[in-house]
């Protein structure tokens, strides 16, 4: 058994694809907390037994079923999982293989059973943004977080010669992070409550600055976001002086109160937020200029991602079509029932066919965005996926 505290890479979803009968897929939401840890353990081997049982109604050999037992406990024994939670946990069982993954993202809880593993919500941890800074900003105090896939939020160190606050910003001259000021004409005769706003003001430009300068050494090509927990007039302040190229989103309210756990939460939170919005704002953009270049024949789909014609790929990973998908040519076969059965009509057992589409696509450079249908009622979304082609059909 192996525990994997990475995203999932391609050899990743190499090993998991293909036939891996009787396979059983489990997906459980989890919390980095210790309380957590016996209700995570205990869902994940209730979703074990609720396999086993299906596959004993399905008339599943029991040497098969005995092998799947001896996983199970594989997975619950190992103290290193259950000591180490994140926000899910996808184990993908078959009899002699075992594999799990912690992941950061929140996954709904799921089980499946097969002849091959349900990987549609596995690929949404690595297709979407998992990523974030974020800037916390208050009269009292400032820090600048960091979020990664695979971690929890952390504060970031600081140059100790920045402006802690707004009274030690205050006492700095203008366009000087480094020296406190020692009583110049300026301020004599202004009371402090008419400085306040223009107090506010400058530090929360020269925090922005800071932050800036900052992202730029650790991110200089902008892709990841920036969220901004502030409650006004900082948040203002700080967003007149935000950058180009960078999505910087404001989140009103003081977050004095907030420890790293909270901002963490929030972040992950807000980052599915903004992975729904953009996917919106994409299929939206698609639907009103790309005339020619949107494919939602999943056959076609699949020769075209087959000939590396697909760039981007949008699925639902709340749904499954079964069938095969030749890895050469694309062409697709769908299983009985217009791909709601579990194999083919000659017997040929079925997989689900929409992540194997989506691997591919990412195998020939296209970029794959898993959605939930649910998410996107009001767009124009009819599922259970949609490409966008490289170039217009002709």
């Amino acid at each position: 058994m192996t525990v994997h505290y990475e995203l999932p890479t391609a050899s990743d979803f190499q090993a998991l694809a293909g036939e891996h009968h009787p396979a059983v897929t489990i997906y459980a939401s989890t919390a980095p907390i210790v309380s957590e840890r016996e209700r995570a353990e205990t869902a994940v081997k209730s979703a074990f037994d609720e396999a086993l049982d299906r596959l004993r109604a399905d008339g599943e050999e029991p040497a098969a079923i005995d092998a799947l037992k001896a996983e199970r406990d594989r997975v619950i024994s190992d103290k290193s999982i259950w000591s180490a939670l994140s926000r899910s946990l996808a184990v993908f069982a078959a009899p002699g293989f075992n594999e799990v993954y912690v992941l950061p993202n929140r996954l709904d809880d799921a089980v499946h059973v097969g002849s091959h593993f349900t990987l549609g919500q596995l690929l949404r941890a690595p297709s979407q943004d998992q990523e974030a800074f974020a800037v916390t900003l208050s009269s009292n105090e400032w820090a600048l977080w960091r979020a990664l896939p695979t971690s929890r939020a952390e504060e970031m160190p600081l140059d100790p010669d920045l402006p802690r606050n707004v009274e030690d910003a205050a006492n700095r001259a203008p366009g000087d992070v480094g020296t406190k000021r020692r009583g110049g004409h300026g301020d004599r005769g202004m009371p402090e409550e008419d400085r306040r706003p223009e107090i506010h003001d400058i530090y929360a430009k020269r925090v922005a600055d800071a932050v800036w300068q900052e992202l730029q050494a650790h991110d200089p090509d902008g892709k990841v976001p920036l969220f901004v927990f502030a409650a006004e007039p900082l948040l203002s302040s700080f967003m007149d002086r935000a950058h180009n190229g960078r999505r910087v989103i404001p989140v009103q309210g003081g977050p004095d109160r907030l420890n790293a756990a909270e901002i963490d939460e929030e972040l992950r939170w807000r980052l599915a937020e903004l992975n729904i919005h953009e996917a919106k704002e994409a299929l939206q953009g698609l639907a009103d200029g790309s005339a020619g270049r949107v494919e939602r024949d999943l056959a076609a789909i699949g020769r075209m991602a087959a000939e590396g014609g697909v760039e981007t790929l949008w699925f639902d990973f709340t749904t499954s079509v079964n069938g095969t998908l030749d890895s050469e040519s694309g062409a697709i076969e769908f299983a009985t029932g217009n791909g709601g059965g579990e194999a083919l009509a000659d017997g040929t057992r079925a997989g689900d066919i929409l992540p194997q589409l989506a691997m591919m696509v990412l195998s020939r450079g296209g970029k794959v965005v898993t959605v939930r249908g649910d998410d996107l009622e009001d767009t124009e979304w009819t599922g259970p996926a949609v490409a966008e082609l490289r170039f217009a059909l002709t």
